[in-house]
């Protein structure tokens, strides 16, 4: 047996409460070595750089795949060590790339050569199932990646919206409403990034994804009701329009008010701004980990014939919640979604550069934003066009520089000088990667209130990517896929640059990164410019 990952320490705030049951059972998910992945790395490269000639000739799922899956002698060396000891084993990816595994504690302690203990989270009430080291068989351990989550003490996906949701709820009517400069309905982002109010193409197969994850200590919903009273005060041009749901792991989109307000946002600003683009949530039950849950929704995509052409995600956690592995392999999945034409887009989050720790000797980046294949959303306000205090944004310590935003964080990184040496990993991939409005008028339980944050500016800017989409296609051209290569290239044209502002940092209000002209870790590239984003793409 051979040592194959291990921790030194039970996360802050956890308490062991010693031994679980021998016949516990628990879920676990082995990655597999994937056939071609680096090859794969290259076909996302060619069909998103704007400049090549393969740009917009998406693979299909079931060609992604045969990069991605198993090589035919690892599934055997590993199905042949794990088969004998488990109760069952199946594919947890479409490719097979992982599977999944159910044990009791016993058979795992011994499968693992290791020692499990049962952890609790005061704080949170979250309780597991880990061990802090595992290990495999030398015949075996080339051929698996990771075992999760063995060692992953990852909450569930955090909402980004909860720490700058205003608590100025009231029942409003239009003659109440504020103008544009303070708080936002449709009509204003409409009016600021030019952003069209209806379709042109007629194509149904151009549609936005919204993810929400429903465990427990989330009790996020989308509220139909709440949606038509949100339209018939804001887009009554629109009135009657509403979304599809897609229920995974046995979740249920309740309707009895239940829900908190991030699945109200999100709904209401890909459904109120995106005109008559289709939307589909897709809730998932979350009952594991912040990593499962990410899968989760990366293999429903993966599975569907005609998947949302852009997909919007207003949960992130902490980069180190995750371990490097597990955060790569995630990774890897929004890879495959960025082969088959996906734009994935992400809340930075609502923690500025420290995630609101007070105190803390280094900046703190946010996962999935920090994956090289997905769009990072920061905060902006509107009037004027000054970055969002708390919208979080730095330097991934796990995910490299990308070519394609090297220069732009280099040039950043060259403004600042030594400021925050040792803070931050200077040659981490930067976020967020471009910003839009954090704080706009919701309507929850029938009340008309304010919500802020960069929950706020991913849908809004998935619903211009949509619209963008839309004119592509009306055009005879392909959608625009994984975005970042043209973010930073030729798509710069689409964007309004924001130089105000600075991020909150280790010591309160101040102390985070500054705005800038060009990118910067608070505001990225900028927010958007539809007709800017017209004349880049030549339309």
């Amino acid at each position: 047996m051979v040592l194959h990952e291990s921790i030194f320490h039970v996360p802050s705030g956890f308490k062991t409460l010693g031994s679980p049951p021998a016949t516990a059972e628990i879920d676990l998910l082995i990655a597999i070595v994937q056939s071609n992945i680096t090859g794969l790395a290259s076909v996302v490269d060619a069909v998103s750089l704007p400049s090549g000639p393969s740009y917009g000739q998406y693979l299909t799922a079931a060609e992604v795949a045969e990069y991605v899956k198993p090589p035919a002698d690892s599934l055997s060396a590993v199905m042949d060590w794990v088969t004998p000891h488990v109760a069952s084993v199946k594919p947890f990816s479409p490719a097979g790339d992982i599977l999944q595994v159910s044990l009791t504690v016993q058979q795992a302690e011994g499968l693992f050569n290791t020692k499990f203990s049962t952890y609790t989270h005061p704080a949170t009430g979250q309780g597991m199932i880990r061990a802090l080291n595992y290990s495999l068989p030398s015949t075996v351990q080339q051929h698996i990646l990771h075992v999760h989550p063995i060692i992953s003490f990852a909450p569930h996906p955090q909402r980004v919206s909860q720490n700058t949701v205003y608590k100025r709820k009231a029942t409003l009517d239009r003659r109440q409403l504020a103008p544009c400069e303070d708080i936002i309905r449709p009509v204003c982002i409409q009016e600021y990034y030019g952003i069209p109010n209806t379709t042109i193409s007629g194509s149904l197969t151009n549609t936005i994804g919204v993810a929400g994850y429903n465990a427990a200590s989330l009790g996020e919903y989308a509220n139909e009701d709440d949606l038509a009273t949100f339209l018939n005060e804001f887009r009554p041009d629109i009135a009657g329009n509403t979304f599809s749901v897609a229920l995974l792991n046995g979740a249920q989109n309740l309707q009895d008010n239940s829900g908190g307000l991030e699945g109200q946002i999100d709904i209401q600003y890909t459904v109120g701004v995106a005109g008559n683009v289709p939307t589909t949530y897709v809730l998932d039950e979350a009952a594991g980990d912040a990593a499962t849950s990410y899968m989760d929704t990366i293999n429903w995509l993966l599975s569907q014939e005609d998947p949302p052409t852009v997909f919007t995600t207003s949960y992130a956690n902490e980069e180190s919640d995750l371990t490097q592995s597990v955060s790569t392999s995630v990774c890897n999945g929004y890879m495959q979604l960025a082969a088959i034409g996906i734009s994935m887009i992400f809340a930075s989050g609502d923690g500025g550069a420290s995630d609101n720790i007070q105190g803390c000797t280094s900046f703190v980046p946010m996962f999935p934003s920090t994956c090289p294949y997905v769009t990072s959303v920061g905060g902006t306000f509107f009037q004027p066009p000054t970055a969002f205090a708390s919208s979080a944004g730095g330097f991934s310590n796990y995910f490299p520089v990308p070519s394609y935003q090297a220069a732009d964080t280099a040039a950043y990184l060259e403004s600042i000088g030594d400021e925050y040496s040792g803070m931050y990993n200077a040659n981490g991939r930067g976020f967020p990667d471009v910003a839009a409005e954090w704080e706009v008028f919701i309507v929850n339980e029938g009340s008309v209130t304010s919500a802020g944050g960069t929950s706020c500016a991913s849908p809004i800017f998935a619903s211009f990517i949509a619209l963008v989409n839309d004119r592509l296609i009306a055009a005879g051209k392909p959608v625009l896929g994984f975005l970042n290569p043209l973010l930073y290239s030729t798509g710069k044209g689409g964007l309004d640059d924001v130089t105000v502002g600075q991020s909150r940092g280790c010591s309160g209000s101040t102390g985070g990164w500054n705005s800038a002209a060009g990118w910067d870790p608070v505001s990225g590239l900028g927010t958007p410019d539809f007709a800017g984003m017209m004349s880049a793409l030549g339309i």
